[in-house]
């Protein structure tokens, strides 16, 4: 009975976590059930590598941005 109440307080910090990194990483065009399985298998710290990673692609793509938009100017 003990490890039934054990495993299933134990799961249900790792469903929260699986589905707080599926919703980030789904947020930014990001595979679901890849990140969903990697939130559960390393919870909590999967939320952080989501973090990092949309962080990066944002900054990627900002960049992106500003070398199109700055080859779109015509030169004088």
């Amino acid at each position: 009975m003990y490890f039934l109440d054990l495993a299933g307080w134990l799961l249900l910090p790792c469903l929260l976590s699986a589905l707080i990194t599926a919703y980030i990483a789904h947020m930014n065009d990001r595979s679901l059930w890849r990140w969903m399985l990697f939130g559960l298998c390393v919870p909590f710290l999967a939320i952080f590598v989501a973090m990092i990673v949309t962080y990066q692609d944002q900054k990627r793509q900002a960049a992106k941005d500003a070398d199109q938009a700055g080859s779109e100017r015509p030169s004088v």
